[in-house]
């Protein structure tokens, strides 16, 4: 099953064979790609509040400017040129100073008002280290003046407080802000950064002079967050099939050694399902560009009581190593890029260990893939509204006994997924969230790259995965309303859809529709409790009877 925040793809077919799809759909028969990259769960905070300015300027001490012999106020003389050294940035807006001067009669209190003005363009584009002096011993005579410009810089980065992180880990990501001439806005930026990062609990700065003039000490107090979590949650959410009912453990070290590197361990369990996965993740520049790999399996046994004699089983294993890239960042936005590669391997078993084909284009119930995936990721944040969209690329590849027949259906192939989600806030008490997915193949896809819908988080009012198709949209709209002021409670109304069709195959005959409302409860900053009940209002015969089945939906999650 691939999940992407509220998106999952999965595998299926429909009385015999929908049972059976309903366990192919699942993740023992569906494996689980890595996890995605694009930080988008269901709820999207606004970005903690910081100060405007955590670096205070110094002041900057600037050599005399007189010129010797002083010149009377009274006296002038004839401009030819003016020379501005030192000044590697603003020159046209420097040059549109001087140019109504040039060729002009002017005074020293004129030199000295552009040797202000240009300091002052400096401050107001952010270089507030930096300024501009007349130096002594000038030939006024000559007709050519000469300005020098000192441009900030930072002489060192002083680090106090880590206790785990690497200092270089937080030197480097504040040095990309801190090029010559020093910008006290860019400065700003990256220590903002530096407090989104979740590693960080508090970083506090402070901007001193140097040794000399120009030169400036950028002190930073840096507070760790706990770098180990564990949570723990139970849920409705898996296959019928395999027992819907799901106990979920996970914990991560997110800074394993010192290096911003993290470790992500889960495992969960149904009455039918085993899950287990790991990942590592590590930064390799102070763009943030990560390199991950990962690892899960998954072996799921179908305890549906008209097929449980049967002895239908699977296991399933991938194996994804990626690199992801942010190319623009700041506070509010983030554009970046991934490439990945998976590995995806699953078996299926009737009687226990005879291997049988559920779905097209498996080879007695085996099925390989090796699939080259290119993501692109964006997201725009403010206090009262997220925009986020993630497209991506898949291509099956011939390669490491790739699945390849001549059925139409195997591991060559091309398919394109889109993403987006829009939060946003409408008054204190009421959030909107609308969410839109849709895949686009020209292939007959093999079960592990379909499009699947039905479940919490595609479709409510319908099982896990109860459609899968080789193309499909879905589309969600959410209100939330706080009932209380502190909005621990809140009141969710909702209306779901999706739509596939195939290559292939048949097509389904309707689309899904549920409608339905929902509670959420965060009992304490830890502990989050949702109900969720959906009204289907297309293909609604209902069978079976768990709480799922029914259209209600459960979720407990803890932060331990």
């Amino acid at each position: 099953m691939w999940r992407f925040g509220w998106i999952q793809i999965g595998c299926g077919a429909s009385p015999f064979w929908h049972a059976i799809a309903l366990v192919a759909a699942s993740p023992a028969f569906a494996q689980t790609p890595p996890p995605p990259v694009l930080p988008l769960p269901s709820d999207l905070p606004p970005p903690p509040s910081l100060p405007s300015d955590p670096a205070p300027p110094p002041t900057l001490p600037l050599p005399p400017s007189p010129v010797s012999p002083p010149a009377p106020e009274s006296v002038r003389f004839q401009l030819r040129d003016v020379e501005v050294q030192g000044s590697t940035v603003l020159q046209p807006e420097i040059a549109a100073l001087i140019e109504p001067l040039r060729g002009q009669a002017v005074s020293f209190e004129d030199l000295v008002s552009l040797r202000s003005a240009i300091t002052q363009l400096y401050i107001a584009n952010g270089y507030v280290t930096s300024g501009a002096f007349l130096p002594n011993n000038q030939d006024l005579g000559s007709g050519i003046v000469r300005i020098q410009v000192i441009e900030g810089a930072l002489e060192q980065i002083q680090i106090t407080g880590l206790q785990r992180l690497q200092p270089n880990y937080v030197r480097d990501r504040l040095e990309l802000a801190a090029q010559a001439p020093l910008n006290q806005q860019d400065l700003v930026e990256a220590l903002q950064l530096l407090q989104l990062n979740p590693l960080i609990r508090q970083v506090n700065a402070e901007l001193t002079a140097g040794s000399a003039p120009g030169r400036n000490l950028l002190l930073v107090a840096v507070q760790e967050a706990d770098p180990v979590s564990l949570s723990l949650s139970v849920n409705n959410a898996r296959s019928p099939s395999l027992g819907s009912n799901q106990l979920s453990v996970a914990a991560t070290h997110s800074n394993l050694l010192g290096l911003g590197d993290s470790l992500s361990v889960s495992y969960g369990l149904t009455e039918g399902l085993d899950q287990f996965s790991v990942r590592y993740a590590l930064p390799v520049n102070p763009q943030e560009g990560t390199v991950s790999l990962s690892f899960s399996r998954d072996d799921g046994r179908v305890v549906a009581a008209d097929f449980a004699d049967l002895g239908i089983r699977s296991n399933a294993e991938t194996i994804s190593i990626g690199f992801r890239q942010p190319i623009d960042r700041s506070p509010q936005t983030e554009f970046a890029l991934s490439l990945g590669l998976d590995l995806r391997r699953s078996q299926t078993f009737i009687l226990e260990d005879e291997p049988f084909s559920f779905s097209a284009g498996a080879e007695d119930g085996e099925s390989n893939l090796t699939v080259l995936r290119f993501s692109q990721e964006w997201v725009d944040r403010d206090a009262t509204r997220v925009l986020a969209a993630r497209s991506q690329f898949s291509l099956g590849l011939n390669a490491f006994d790739a699945t390849i027949n001549t059925s139409g259906t195997d591991g060559e192939f091309f398919a394109w997924l889109g993403q987006f989600q829009y939060v946003q806030q409408v008054s204190p008490r009421l959030l909107l969230v609308s969410r839109v997915a849709t895949q686009l193949t020209p292939d007959s896809l093999l079960s592990l790259e379909r499009f699947g819908f039905g479940g919490v988080d595609t479709v409510r009012g319908y099982v896990q995965n109860q459609l899968v198709t080789d193309n499909g949209v879905l589309g969600s709209i959410e209100a939330r309303l706080a009932l209380d002021s502190a909005d621990r409670l809140q009141l969710i109304a909702f209306v779901d859809a999706g739509y596939g069709w195939n290559n292939r195959a048949p097509d389904p005959p309707d689309p899904l529709v549920g409608v339905g409302l929902g509670l959420r409860w965060f009992a304490t900053p830890d502990l989050a409790l949702q109900l969720d009940y959906g009204i289907p209002l297309t293909q609604s015969d209902r069978q079976g009877s768990s709480l799922q089945e029914n259209g209600i939906y459960f979720s407990v999650r803890s932060q331990l």
